[in-house]
C-alpha cells in the first residue's frame, strides 16, 4: 500500500487532469476525491501516481488560456506561437500524458492509442465505457473545434494552406485533451454518485 502522502498525491493528480477547459476554473476537494475513487486499484491509477510526482511542477505553473485569444482577428500569431500558447496552457496534462506513455510527440506521432486503450480499460466498466465511447469523445471534439473556428475564422483565413494545417493540428490536440479531462470528470461524478446512493 502507498503511504498517506502518496495516496493524497494521486487524488490531487486525478483532479488536475480532470480540469475542464476555460479560464479560472477551480477544482474542489470533493472533485479530487471523486477522481481518486474512479482510478483506485487500477493500472491507470498506479501510473497516474508516478506521473504526478514527476509532473507536479508543470501542473502548478500552467498558464491561463481562452479559446477567443487563440486566433484573434486584430492580431494573428504564427502557427508556432499558437502551438506554444496551447502547450503552455496544457503543460501539466502534456507532462502527465507523456509519463503515462499516452503521447510522445503529438505533432509528429499523435496519441498512443494502444496504451490509452489499455489504461482506460483497467478502470471500472462504468467509467471506461464512456471514456472509450468514440461517439461521445468525437462529439465533444467536434463541438470544441467548431467553436474555436467560429470565433477565429477571419484570422484563420489569413494563413497559407500549410499554416492552416499546422494550426488545425494544434486545435485538434487542444480539443482532444480538454474533452478527455472534461468527460473524465463528468463520468467520475456519476460513477461515485452510484456508489454512494
Amino acid at each position: 500500500e502507498h503511504p498517506p502522502l502518496k495516496m493524497r498525491s494521486i487524488i490531487v493528480l486525478c483532479a488536475a487532469i480532470a480540469v475542464a477547459a476555460g479560464e479560472g476554473y477551480a477544482v474542489s476537494i470533493d472533485q479530487m476525491e471523486v477522481a481518486y475513487l474512479c482510478t483506485q486499484g487500477s493500472t491507470m491509477g498506479e501510473k497516474l501516481l508516478e506521473a504526478f510526482h514527476l509532473c507536479s511542477g508543470e501542473m502548478t505553473q500552467q498558464e491561463s488560456f481562452g479559446a477567443r485569444s487563440l486566433l484573434r482577428s486584430d492580431f494573428c500569431p504564427s502557427p508556432s506561437q499558437i502551438k506554444k500558447e496551447v502547450k503552455g496552457y496544457l503543460q501539466g496534462e502534456i507532462c502527465v500524458f507523456k509519463q503515462m506513455g499516452w503521447i510522445d510527440n503529438f505533432w509528429k506521432t499523435g496519441l498512443n492509442e494502444e496504451t490509452i486503450l489499455a489504461d482506460l480499460s483497467s478502470l471500472p466498466e462504468e467509467v471506461s465505457y464512456f471514456l472509450l465511447d468514440e461517439s461521445i469523445m468525437g462529439e465533444c471534439v467536434d463541438e470544441t473545434t467548431e467553436y474555436i473556428y467560429s470565433t477565429t475564422e477571419q484570422c484563420y483565413a489569413t494563413y497559407t494552406e500549410a499554416q492552416q494545417s499546422k494550426v488545425a493540428k494544434t486545435i485538434d490536440f487542444y480539443a482532444k485533451v480538454t474533452c478527455f479531462t472534461r468527460t473524465f470528470e463528468e463520468v467520475c461524478q456519476e460513477y461515485v454518485k452510484g456508489m454512494l446512493y
